[in-house]
Order: structure tokens, then C-alpha cells, then sequence
């Protein structure tokens, strides 16, 4: 799943939670430049689906970070 706010469906149990932006806007920032708002979506969607081919035994965030797809356990 992916959502702004991480929070409620970790708590519920979703297995697998990506980290968007905002609510209106999970995956992208329409303040950000065309190109930084395209790479911002790119990190967004690979994270996601870097979290499709992981291994997780109970509720795990997935952050979109600088470099590369991090995960971070709930």
C-alpha cells in the first residue's frame, strides 16, 4: 500500500506500506520542478516495488530515499 499517512495501515497490519507525499499527491509534488517531481514519482513507484520482492514477517514501512529503496520495520 501505498500512503502519506504510514501510520494507519501499519497499525492494521498491512504487510508491506511505501511512504508517498501527501494525501492529494501520494505519488509526486506538484510544487517540485517537472523533472524533480518525475524523479521524486520514479523513487516512489521502484521502492514499491522493490517492497513486492522482500521477505517481511510482520507490518514494514518502506521509505523512498536520496539514493536508494529503505526499509524501515514497524
Amino acid at each position: 500500500m501505498m500512503t502519506a499517512m504510514p501510520a494507519i495501515p501499519l497499525s492494521v497490519g498491512a504487510s508491506r506500506v511505501v511512504r508517498g507525499v501527501r494525501v492529494p499527491h501520494v505519488c509526486g509534488d506538484p510544487a517540485l520542478s517537472e523533472e524533480k517531481d518525475h524523479e521524486l514519482r520514479a523513487r516512489i513507484v521502484e521502492t514499491a516495488l522493490a517492497s513486492l520482492t522482500t521477505q517481511v514477517t510482520e507490518p514494514t514501512l518502506f521509505e523512498p530515499s536520496e539514493t536508494a529503496s529503505g526499509q524501515v520495520t514497524a
